[in-house]
């Protein structure tokens, strides 16, 4: 996905702007640690991707990403 950085993708580092990037493309949709992971670069660390989680959720507000307990998380449509 080619496009300028908004505001919020500018505070994010680069694996947090791959987790933003997919949970967009797939919104509606929930999109599992592991996915996120592989998005991220951390293939062999998939835990990790919660540390970047919070920060993408501190830049998106606690309300727009919701977690679907024990399958993943996802963006509303």
């Amino acid at each position: 996905m080619n496009h300028a950085p908004s505001d919020t993708e500018a505070e994010l580092d680069p694996r947090e702007v791959a987790i933003l990037e997919i949970l967009r493309s797939k919104a509606g949709r929930v999109v599992t640690r592991t996915e996120l992971a592989h998005a991220a670069g951390l293939r062999h660390h998939p835990r990790r991707v919660d540390v970047h989680l919070v920060n993408v959720r501190r830049h998106l507000g606690d309300d727009l990403l919701v977690n679907v307990r024990s399958r993943g998380w996802m963006l509303p449509r």
